[in-house]
Order: structure tokens, then sequence, then C-alpha cells
């Protein structure tokens, strides 16, 4: 542990000695310090590189803020733009004193521009944007009276999805004043309110050039500094796009070894921040099916090539064996059990194999056909695609209760049509409840997690005297049983 204390002071050293030099960096054409630098609550920092016409709707909705302008400062720094972009900011620094503009050669990656707005910044909060993405009106208002009311250093607004881009909208339904790390470490896109004596403290800056996962390593090490993190769901805060040219970073083709060393570096500050070993392995784990295994997915795996294929198990293999004991797939859930082991031994055969099971399995079947009388009610399921795929059972879930009614009954027409009843006294046994139906299937010896039945709403509702089905405003089956 001490070695590796000593290790992580020499680094620190060198990040803050390079971010002096960094400063060296910006060139003549700076628009210099802003009207709010003095009074200024939170600095915003963008870095610009052919951005257009996407920026135009991001500077409308810095200039939109609620937010006194003297409350917070703009800082853009154009990477060499070629689009018309950096002359846009100047003329928005033209009307805006609070705005500053540094426009500089092409540095090829994010990383550089923002630590040369880091190290110009002069709010006591940094705040991330992308050129391609918005704000909500009221959001640095609202995040920086909240970081100020509860001590925050980092702070995970809400994100919401532009242009298919996926977001993890499971982690802000709701707020968490004090949000533990291995949780918040499910989002590792830099738009956090970050208290900027957190970053000057612990030397914290983006690793510069063309690094893969670069604000995922200057996150994990806001985090697991951070003495206390949270979580602010009760806003749509910041809209993150993916692009309709497909020139967002994320979106760019990938080098499986390039992007490995990357996994790579995140574990080993996890291992080296993180004080509890336990939980640091956890921890990688989480990284492990995040940014490994999720590169098995059926349609992705289909469209490599063999050579490419061979190339990431390889590269994840060699991951694995460094981090990911072979004890640890125990604790991960189908189908990444099943990838981490078959990566583990290399076999891109069996891979191919899982994803041809898991689409099988990923299907929810429809309901067709669906009566309801007095003693029961019974459907039909139609399942595309069929392949070779048994229906285990139908579970009847009491929705918010965790209370469960199962029977599983065989086909019973010549026809293969897979028939069943749910009879009245079975789902009774749930109480006065609405009643969601699932699924679960069997392919290839596997069997799947549970899926949501499926039904067409222009069959439905149907109701008897004890029952009534319908189709959910999403198109899954339920029975409310509350008569």
């Amino acid at each position: 542990m001490a070695a590796i204390s000593r290790f992580a002071g020499v680094r620190r050293r060198l990040t803050r000695f390079a971010a002096r030099l960094a400063q060296f960096r910006v060139n003549a054409s700076d628009s210099g310090p802003t009207a709010s630098d003095s009074t200024a609550r939170v600095s915003v920092i963008i870095p610009l590189f052919n951005a257009m016409p996407y920026l135009v709707e991001l500077l409308d909705s810095l200039a939109a803020q609620d937010m006194d302008p003297a409350l917070f400062e703009v800082i853009a720094v154009d990477d060499g733009s070629t689009d018309g972009g950096g002359n846009l900011l100047d003329e928005f620094a033209s009307r805006h004193s609070n705005w500053r503009v540094i426009h500089q050669k092409n540095s090829g990656w994010p990383g550089q521009p923002r630590n040369v707005g880091i190290d110009v910044a002069a709010g006591d909060y940094v705040f991330f944007c992308d050129a391609d993405d918005r704000l909500g009106p009221e959001a640095l208002r609202r995040m920086v009276a909240f970081a100020d009311e509860h001590g925050v250093d980092v702070l995970a607004p809400r994100l919401v999805a532009l242009g298919g881009r996926r977001v993890r909208s499971s982690l802000f339904t709701d707020t968490v004043v004090d949000v533990d790390a291995r949780t918040v470490l499910a989002t590792l896109s830099p738009q956090k309110l970050i208290r900027r004596e957190l970053l000057e403290k612990h030397g914290i800056r983006f690793p510069e050039g063309r690094v893969r996962l670069e604000d995922g390593m200057m996150l994990t090490r806001c985090y697991l500094h951070s003495r206390q993190t949270a979580i602010l769901a009760d806003y749509d805060y910041y809209y993150l796009r993916r692009r309709d040219d497909g020139r967002n970073i994320s979106s760019q083709g990938v080098r499986p070894r390039d992007y490995t060393k990357s996994v790579v570096e995140l574990a080993t500050i996890i291992e080296e921040l993180e004080p509890d070993p336990d939980l640091a392995e956890l921890m990688v784990l989480d990284l492990h099916q995040r940014k490994v295994l999720r590169f098995y997915e059926p349609e992705r795996l289909s469209l490599m090539s063999s050579l490419t294929r061979r190339r990431w198990v390889k590269a994840h293999s060699l991951f694995m064996e460094r981090f990911i004991p072979e004890r640890l797939d125990a604790e991960l859930e189908f189908p990444f059990r099943e990838r981490s082991q078959l990566i583990r031994s290399r076999d891109v055969a069996g891979l191919l194999s899982l994803a041809e099971t898991q689409e099988l399995l990923d299907q929810n079947p429809h309901a067709v056909r669906v009566v309801a009388d007095e003693e029961m009610v019974r459907f039909e399921l139609e399942l595309e695609p069929s392949g070779d795929v048994e229906i285990v059972r139908i579970v009847a879930r009491a929705r918010d209760a965790g209370a469960e009614a199962a029977a599983t009954f065989a086909v019973q027409c010549a026809d293969a049509a897979h028939r069943f009843v749910l009879p009245r006294a079975d789902l009774a046994g749930l109480g006065p409840v609405v009643a969601d139906l699932f699924v679960e299937l069997r392919a290839n010896g596997i069997d799947g997690p549970p899926r949501r039945l499926r039904a067409d709403a222009d069959e439905l509702p149907l109701s008897a005297d004890w029952c009534r089905v319908y189709a959910t405003v999403k198109g899954n089956l339920s029975v409310d049983l509350r008569g």
C-alpha cells in the first residue's frame, strides 16, 4: 500500500505540473477572463470541434439559463473547428460578457481542450458540456443550489436522451443526496457538476491524446476522491444527443487493444483508490460487465468480421486474467455469466452460439385469442422467432408486491399452438391486485429471465365478473383482480 500511495503522489504532482504547462498552450486567440471571473459559482466548459448545426442549440440553452450571469461563466475552447462554429462562439461572446472563447489548433480529442478550460476556470464548480447537447433552462441554478445545500463534491444530474442516444435512465429515477461510489460509477459521461477544489487538490485532469474512455478515467478519480457524491433527478437537466452524422466520438470505430487498454486503466484506478479490496473487486466486475461484456450483444457480434471477433476475445481474455478471478463469474446473471466464461476460454464459436440463443430468449411472446370467462383466462402464444424454444411457464406476478403464482401447461393441440389456461382459483391466490403476466423460455438448454407477455390492444380489454384483462400502455398483458 505504501508503494501505491507513493506512486499516486507522484502521479498527482505530474498532473499538476502538466496543468501548469497547459496554461502556456492557450494561444493569443483568447477573449480573456469573463466579467464573472471574480463572482462565478460555476464555470461551464465546452470543448468544440465541428459541431454545427447542433452547437446553436447548446449556446441558446446556455444563454437562456435563469441563473444570474454574474454567477456563472461559459468557457468555450474551439479545438480547431473548420465549420464556422468558432465564429459563432465569438458572436455569442460579443453579446455575453460572462463568456470566454479560446481558439487553438486541433488536438484531436476532447480531453486537452477540457483541461484548458479547467486551467482558466474561476467558478467554485465546473460543469462539462458537449457542443452537440443542451441544458434545461433551470439547470445551472438548481445544480449549484443543491450542491451548496448538501456539501456535494460531485453531482450527477438527470440525463435525457436525444436522437436515439442511450442513457442509463434507471440511475436517474430518484434523487440521492449521498450515493455510494459503486452505484454512481454506472455513469461515466463527463456531464457532471464538480467542485473545482477537488480537481486542484488531487491534481485531476482528463487524459490527453486519443485515449478511449478518457472521461471515465477522470470521473472515476473524482468519485473515489469525493467526500460526497449525489444524484439529482428532480428535473431534466441535460439532454445528451446522438448525432445524425455519426460523429460522436463514442460512435466511432474502436480498436480492441486500445479500448481494452483503457478498461485496464479504469480498473487500475479503482484498485488504487478504493480502500476496501472486496468492494474494489465488485466495482471492477461491474466495469467488466458494462465495458467488456457489452461488446458481445447479438446484433453487435453479428456485424463483426471473424478476425475482429478473435481480436476482441483475445484482448478481453487478457484483461480478465488480470482483474476478473473465475469465481466472480458466479456473481453475473444471464447472459453476462455465460459470456464471461466463454471469453475466458477464448471460445468464439461458443459466443456466436450464445448470441443466437439470446435472441431466442430475449423475445416477448404475444398473447392472441384471449378469452376471459367465469372460471379462467385462456390464450395462445405466438413466438417469433420460434426456433428451438420451449415455454417453461407463465408467471402471474402481483404488481408492487413481489407475490407470485405460476403454473405450467402442456400444449393442448396437435398443430403446435401454444395454448395456456390460468384458472381463476390460481389467480385468486394473489389477492385483490393487478397481476402482470410474464413468460419464461428455454432455448438450447439455457433458461432465460422472465419476459413480459405482449398483447394487442385492439383485442382488449375483456371483463368477467372476477377480473379485467387488458393491455398496458406499453402493450403488455395484465389482469386486474380487484373486482
